[in-house]
């Protein structure tokens, strides 16, 4: 399990991840893809885990054909991955980061308002040491993101972009096919770290996510149900949290 705590006019805000049971501390709890239901209200998180504790042949042969075939592809076009984790991600990636997130919202049509408060959210997870970036190159052009949190045992993939409509120069068969394989290479290089579980961020039924849900399946992996919820603990957090709630309800 992994705590990301912060405080807010003294009540401590907990951020917790793959909970298998309730966070015995006062203050307001927010559980992220609990392997139970818990707190108030638990809502079904649908998600695919790929097994990281096979051997890496083990792990290719779980792919799709055409998978391992744009794989093999963008090893050939000369895709390139370079890794950073913990107390080596700086201030300095993290703005790359999030201006080439917001770029990438952009270029689908897409405003995106929220890069200063990731930025701030990115940090909180670097300073525990439970943030990894992963980034592929094309003639040392940087053409995809993936992020990821991470406990002792699980990595998950928490934020993914693309120069697929931002780069003109580069075809976009050419930025799938990157994208495809540096999920490869990442679970790869989590597998080395130890890591027993790469969890998918999310394999959701709605139309608007469905070619993404499919993307990742051609990776094999397995179906899982986790639990988001909410919990108020002690009395400071409920009156402090019941006062938000009324102001937010005021000011609709």
């Amino acid at each position: 399990m992994l705590l990301i705590k912060k405080k807010i006019k003294s009540i401590t805000i907990i951020e917790s991840w793959f909970a298998k049971e309730k966070v015995l501390e006062n203050g307001i709890i927010h559980y992220r893809q609990a392997h139970k239901p818990l707190g108030l209200h638990p809502v079904p998180f649908d998600t695919l885990i790929s097994d990281l504790t096979i051997e890496e042949e083990e792990i290719a042969l779980n792919y799709s054909k055409n998978c391992r075939y744009e794989i093999r592809r963008a090893q050939r076009d000369g895709v390139t991955c370079e890794y950073k984790v913990g107390s080596d991600i700086t201030l300095e990636d993290i703005t790359e980061f999030c201006n080439f997130f917001e770029e990438f919202w952009n270029s689908k049509g897409i405003v995106y308002t929220e890069k200063d408060k990731l930025f701030d959210e990115i940090q909180q997870y670097v300073k525990v040491g439970a943030f990894a970036m992963a980034m592929a190159f094309i003639d040392s052009k940087k053409i995809v993101y993936h992020t990821y949190i991470m406990d002792k045992d699980i990595v998950r993939l928490y934020q993914s972009a693309s120069k697929f409509r931002v780069d003109e120069s580069i075809p976009h068969t050419q930025v799938g096919m990157a994208n495809r394989y540096l999920h490869n290479q990442d679970m790869l290089y989590f597998k080395q770290l130890g890591k027993t579980q790469y969890d998918w961020g999310g394999a959701g039924h709605s139309e608007e996510v469905e070619s993404i849900t499919k993307f990742k399946e051609s990776f094999g992996g397995t179906p899982i149900t986790m639990y988001n919820g909410e919990e108020v603990v002690g009395i400071k957090a409920k009156l402090y949290h019941g006062m938000v709630e009324v102001i937010s309800k005021i000011t609709k």
